[in-house]
């Protein structure tokens, strides 16, 4: 005949041993385990509720190493103290010990436990560039001996990058990026700006942001972008979703993605080799940039020169020769001011 299935009851003392037996200190934890293994031996029914106890414990992925820190004793050098602090709190310790094995019985797999658990960050870090600094990080996500996720950040560019279990978020700021994600198809990778969130699994893509549109190239793999369109008063906010391959470059601006083009996106990321590339880029977009390599920017209170567009390839250090030779392109001319920045004016 069939055995029934256990009670709760056993299952809820079975994860009390278990959980005592894997996070609470010395002794302490040895004594649980022996505990559960006799425990276990009374019956049938008592193995069987330890059995569902196991896989409810391991649902948890691993939530001993989080939990033991709320238990560990202080160091030997204050023994005496240290068992007085262990015996005043022991009660304590039970007591929340059997009411974290409770909340896993009673479905915690499902609920805030498990949430609160996921949500915990596993690393976090904030990364900012000077004027003319740049910066190349690898990130601790990668699997096995794989080499981590790559950034390459621009000057005057800030991120905050934090790495969960489940997934991987940068959080940009300003700037400019070029990311090569380590694949991991367990954890996306989200890059959230102000006017749009990025995810990918694993690529390489560069996110450019300096005030103007916010622009996205792939140079391999395969992006999504989601624009939250500008809600109006009473609106329900709507989102538009781009998917980007290779080779494709999209702008966002106002809560809206323009036509995905074909463009080469390494050209987004050449400052890393000392170049600043624009293809028919709006004037006033193109000195964002070529400003975070200059202590004394180029400067324009004229919406009708920022508007002009610019195309061509300058060095990132050579910022003097593209105030030179802008006005042979272009109908504006230079007006040195005495700070040292530089005033364009339409001719």
């Amino acid at each position: 005949m069939a055995m029934s299935a256990p009670s709760e009851r056993l299952i809820e003392r079975a994860l009390a041993l278990i959980v005592e037996g894997e996070v609470a200190p010395g002794e302490a934890a040895q004594r649980a385990r022996m505990a559960l293994s006799q425990w276990r031996n009374r019956s049938p029914q008592h193995a069987a509720a330890l059995l569902e106890a196991r896989h409810r414990w391991d649902a948890l992925g691993g939530m001993a190493d989080d939990l033991r820190a709320h238990f560990d004793t202080p160091a030997a050098g204050m023994a005496a103290a240290a068992a007085a602090a262990t015996s005043a709190r022991a009660p304590q310790r039970r007591k929340l010990l059997l009411s974290i094995a409770g909340l896993v019985a009673g479905g915690l797999v499902a609920g805030r436990g498990v949430q609160w658990y996921w949500q915990q960050p596993v690393f976090h870090s904030a990364y900012s560039t000077r004027t003319a600094q740049m910066l190349k990080v690898t990130l601790p996500d990668g699997i096995g001996d794989a080499s981590g996720s790559q950034l390459d950040i621009a000057p005057q560019s800030a991120i905050e990058v934090t790495l969960y279990r489940q997934r991987r978020i940068v959080e940009m700021a300003r700037g400019e990026v070029r990311f090569e994600v380590a694949h991991d198809k367990q954890r996306p990778f989200l890059v959230h700006t102000r006017g749009a969130i990025i995810e990918v699994v694993g690529t390489v893509f560069t996110v450019r942001d300096r005030g103007g549109p916010i622009t996205v190239g792939v140079e391999q793999g395969h992006v999504r972008v989601q624009v939250q369109a500008a809600r109006q008063h009473g609106e329900t906010p709507t989102v538009q979703v781009v998917d980007l391959r290779a080779g494709e470059l999209v702008e966002v601006q106002d809560g809206h993605a323009d036509t995905v083009r074909q463009a080469d996106a390494r050209a987004l990321s050449a400052w890393r080799d000392g170049w600043l590339v624009f293809d028919n880029t709006p004037l006033g977009d193109a000195l964002a940039v070529v400003n975070s390599y200059r202590t004394r920017p180029i400067v324009s209170a004229d919406a009708r020169i920022d508007a002009l567009r610019l195309s061509g390839r300058f060095r990132t250090n050579d910022s003097v020769g593209l105030v030179e030779v802008l006005p042979t392109i272009l109908p504006v001319t230079t007006v040195p001011r005495p700070d040292g920045s530089v005033e364009l004016q339409a001719r």
